[in-house]
Parts: C-alpha cells; sequence; structure tokens
C-alpha cells in the first residue's frame, strides 16, 4: 500500500529516479503505453482462457507498477499473477479493479 491517499508513493519513485524530470516524463509514458499493452494481453488471455498468457501479463505489469511506485496496482497484479486459474467471473472482476486503479496512477502521473 501506498503511505498516502495518492496511487503512487513519490518517495519511492524520487529514491529511484532522483529530481530528473525529463527522464520521469519519459518513464510515465513508456509505463503508461506498456500498461496499455498489458490490459490488452490480460483481456485476451480471459477471452481465451489462457492462464499462462494471464500470468505472463501480470507478471510484466506488476513489476513495472512497482517500479515506479504504484503499490495498490502492484497488489492487484501480483493477486493476478498468483491465482491465474480463478474463474473467469473471478478474473473479470479482478480486472476491472486494475483498470480503475491504473486510471487512477494514469490521472495522479498528469499531475505529477
Amino acid at each position: 500500500m501506498t503511505n498516502s491517499s495518492n496511487p503512487i508513493d513519490l518517495d519511492f519513485l524520487t529514491s529511484v529516479i532522483g529530481d530528473d524530470e525529463e527522464f520521469k516524463k519519459e518513464l510515465f509514458v513508456i509505463f503508461e503505453d506498456n500498461a496499455q499493452r498489458n490490459i490488452e494481453k490480460m483481456e485476451d488471455a480471459l477471452s481465451t482462457s489462457n492462464n499462462n498468457s494471464w500470468y505472463m501479463a501480470s507478471h510484466a505489469f506488476k513489476g513495472a507498477s512497482a517500479s515506479i511506485g504504484a503499490m495498490d496496482l502492484a497488489n492487484l497484479l501480483e493477486h493476478a499473477q498468483k491465482y491465474p486459474e480463478e474463474t473467469p467471473e473471478q478474473k473479470t472482476e479482478l480486472l476491472n479493479q486494475i483498470k480503475s486503479q491504473l486510471k487512477a496512477v494514469i490521472e495522479f502521473l498528469k499531475t505529477v
């Protein structure tokens, strides 16, 4: 969990990348692009019942989320990664939570 109500732990992020504003902007663009790709992969995995693809996409997405300090999002993705054999209904609910948290992260990144 983050230390505050923010979807990003800014102290963690600053400890990783410092105060390089240009690098931070590039990192956020890369994160958002990869996040959208991983969401699509998870949706495809869900629709085709491909548990391995679900695992791989959630694993990659979890690492990227943790690396920018999006710990709440990373925790949701860790659950997705640990339990790839959940029912389609459970995965759909979890994916909706992931999308909602991702939206909060992206909106927050625009203000940083």
